[in-house]
């Protein structure tokens, strides 16, 4: 029943913070799609409920094929066999709507349409791999949610000080990156019972490790090496509570 409650609950969240997310940000897209992602982290703190891979396997790999099927190319498929099924104006103006408010989800700043796709991914093979042992998937994800989704909004915003090593980036981007991660980081690893100060040394050095990969990952690919990363070093560093 464990198993059950997790699938519901998360199903619940996701639904939830898409719903209030749509209907409440009204300004930069882009920041609105980031605090969506960001919000979508918060999953990990649910996955204490799992007891078996397979229930992650399903959870998690639902995701997957979601963000597969809202792909920018998915779209212009589905609109395209639309525009072929006759005359049901009704159903195609609901579903267009339907597109473009999903189009907000999946689309990247970055200009890499998969970088949701690499997000979900990332999340399912640590739920599979981990979901004994949560707190390493809240030690994955919650850099790449948090910390890189708070890079993303204050590079943006306030990204004055340019550099560039392989993608164009800022120094105020990059402190928010360790910012965030180490503060969701440290939030996660104390949730699943770590005591605060090696919680609080080992959140510290995973925020310094993923601000350097997120400042060095290629476009999208981030998605995948934050998460990555982060895991490592969580292993390397000693990862029981």
């Amino acid at each position: 029943m464990n198993d059950v409650y997790c699938g519901v609950l998360v199903y619940a969240y996701v639904g939830v913070v898409m719903v209030v997310v749509e209907k409440l940000w009204k300004g930069d897209q882009a920041v609105g799609r980031k605090i969506l992602h960001m919000s979508m982290g918060n999953i990990v703190f649910l996955l204490w409920l799992l007891t078996s891979p397979w229930t992650a396997l399903v959870i998690a790999g639902s995701f997957v094929v979601f963000s597969l099927l809202i792909t920018h190319r998915m779209q212009l498929y589905f609109l395209t066999e639309l525009s072929h099924a006759g005359k049901r104006t009704l159903f195609r103006k609901a579903y267009r709507k339907v597109i473009t408010k999903l189009s907000l989800i999946s689309a990247s700043d970055a200009g890499n349409e998969f970088g949701l796709v690499y997000y979900c991914v990332a999340f399912t093979v640590l739920a599979i791999i981990f979901y004994d042992r949560p707190i390493i998937i809240a030690a994955g994800m919650l850099p790449l949610a948090c910390g890189d989704g708070m890079g993303a909004v204050i590079g943006r915003k306030f990204g004055a000080h340019r550099f560039a090593i392989i993608d164009r980036k800022s120094v105020e981007g990059s402190l928010a990156v360790f910012a965030g991660t180490a503060i969701a980081v440290f939030a996660g690893l104390v949730f699943y019972s770590m005591a605060p100060a090696p919680a609080l040394w080992k959140a510290l050095i995973i925020g310094v490790i993923t601000m350097i990969v997120e400042a060095l990952a290629p476009r999208g690919l981030d998605n995948l090496a934050i998460p990555a990363s982060a895991v490592i070093a969580f292993l390397l560093l000693g990862a029981t509570p």
